[in-house]
């Protein structure tokens, strides 16, 4: 198998670094992005390929996981992603999202599968692998690729029908934070 990681920020790097060795391991290859190119130098010196664009990502794998900043930014390289990844390959979107942004871009996709799959952990977690995993979309596609996902976090999680991680995710940060307000 083949899979993509597009957006090396803070988040995405360690998650891509975690993924890339359980790939190596089974004989898989990484295919990585992100708009600074120096940001995918450590993967590919660990083996990874790079692509000069999210369609070249796409075009390339079986699965894609991409950690952006934000819905606008998730948005924005749909359409270019969406164009590029045969039939009834799968996306998951790793990155904090807004519910409705999830849901229309699964109408909007049909030709794959489109899940949401927000991260809770930050940046140690996503260093040391442990990360929840929220994951909402297609449960069988979920269960295909759990053993790729627990790769990136020790706990992948189905939530449910698309939206519903993202609806845990922000629940999660909301509850956080009044938590951390209260104290």
């Amino acid at each position: 198998m083949q899979a993509g990681f597009i957006g090396l920020g803070t988040m995405g790097a360690s998650m891509a670094a975690n993924l890339q060795k359980g790939l190596k391991a089974r004989g898989d290859t990484l295919v990585v992005h992100d708009v600074r190119r120096e940001a995918g130098r450590r993967h590919v010196q660990d083996g990874a390929i790079w692509a000069d664009s999210p369609q070249a990502v796409a075009e390339q794998s079986e699965v894609i996981f991409t950690s952006l900043p934000g819905p606008r930014e998730v948005q924005a390289l749909a359409p270019e992603i969406s164009s590029a990844l045969v039939k009834d390959a799968s996306w998951f979107d790793l990155s904090t999202n807004s519910p409705e942004v999830v849901r229309r871009l699964h109408r909007e996709l049909r030709q794959i599968h489109f899940l949401d799959a927000p991260v809770s952990g930050g940046p140690s977690g996503a260093e040391s692998g442990k990360l929840a995993i929220w994951v909402g979309g297609d449960e069988e596609i979920f269960k295909r690729f759990r053993p790729v996902l627990e790769n990136i976090g020790d706990q992948p999680l189905y939530i449910g029908p698309i939206g519903a991680g993202t609806v845990a995710k922000l629940a999660h940060n909301c509850a956080s934070f009044a938590i951390q307000a209260v104290l």
